[in-house]
């Protein structure tokens, strides 16, 4: 299903919301940051509605986001 793309902090966070069994959804949230590095994050669980799932997928993805800005790669280190 197609969703509406979200810019967010920089980002750009696209939403995918897809049918599973039993008329539920399921989502997942790609994510290209300013760097066009893209992350695709998963959204546990199942959904009643299109709209419950895309939401869900955006605020995952929103956390994601927040994490990224307080903890910089730069700073981390790589065993």
């Amino acid at each position: 299903m197609q969703t509406e793309d979200v810019k967010y902090s920089g980002c750009l966070i696209r939403p995918i919301v897809t049918t599973a069994e039993g008329a539920r959804f399921k989502a997942a949230a790609n994510i290209t940051d300013r760097d066009r590095e893209t992350r695709t994050l998963g959204v546990e669980g199942d959904f009643a509605a299109p709209q419950e799932a895309r939401d869900q997928a955006i605020e995952r993805a929103i956390a994601w986001i927040h994490q990224r800005c307080v903890v910089s790669d730069h700073y981390v280190r790589r065993g």
